[in-house]
């Protein structure tokens, strides 16, 4: 399976030197804020789940992209810039070891909402009435499963029912004979193919 992860240009250098990476939550920005935390526990969970347990010592997924616009390819590098000095791996994991969910939908669970499957104004405001009448640990259950449909990647346009444009990857690790090719973006600085 064909995907893409920026990462900041040490992980090349990690990549090069050990032959692998995975995620060091002490350094990953987004585990700094408890808000992520709590998303990230749930897809860990899934991803134990579909893909296995991960290799030891690894507690955390590293995250890439798997479809953009419809399609299976790298992210613009026009506009996708994390860091002053990274990188774009593109890499071959086996399908087996990938869980992929729409990001769009991936927002329902970072940000602790309820994801409706109306496919209407009127369909809405009937579920979000009927969400918010249900005790409190009743919508807890109904809004963590409502958030198993970010698994379905189905490519859908429309205003309700646009789904699987954009598709991001999650997996364990990255093993260099695993990286493809490597697009060095540093800041200020014209893009460099490393392979």
């Amino acid at each position: 399976m064909r995907l893409w992860t920026i990462q900041p240009y040490s992980v090349y250098q990690q990549l090069r030197r050990n032959g692998y990476f995975f995620c060091n939550p002490q350094q990953s920005e987004n585990l700094q804020s408890s808000d992520f935390v709590t998303a990230y526990d749930w897809m860990i969970v899934k991803m134990k789940a579909k893909i296995g347990q991960p290799p030891e010592g690894v507690t955390t997924p590293l995250w890439g992209w798997y479809r953009i616009n419809y399609e299976n390819r790298h992210p613009d590098f026009r506009h996708q810039r994390d860091y002053d000095d990274e990188v774009c791996l593109e890499l071959d994991i086996p399908a087996n070891q990938v869980l992929l969910s729409d990001f769009e939908s991936w927002h329902f669970v970072l940000n602790d909402w309820y994801k409706s499957p109306a496919t209407d104004d009127q369909t809405w405001t009937q579920l979000d009435h009927w969400f918010d009448a249900l005790p409190p640990s009743q919508q807890q259950q109904i809004k963590r499963q409502s958030w198993q449909s970010i698994f379905d990647i189905t490519p859908r346009t429309g205003d309700w029912t646009k789904n699987g444009d954009t598709v991001q990857a999650c997996f364990w690790s990255i093993n260099a004979n695993q990286v493809q090719k490597i697009w060095r973006l540093r800041k200020g600085q014209r893009m460099q193919i490393l392979t």
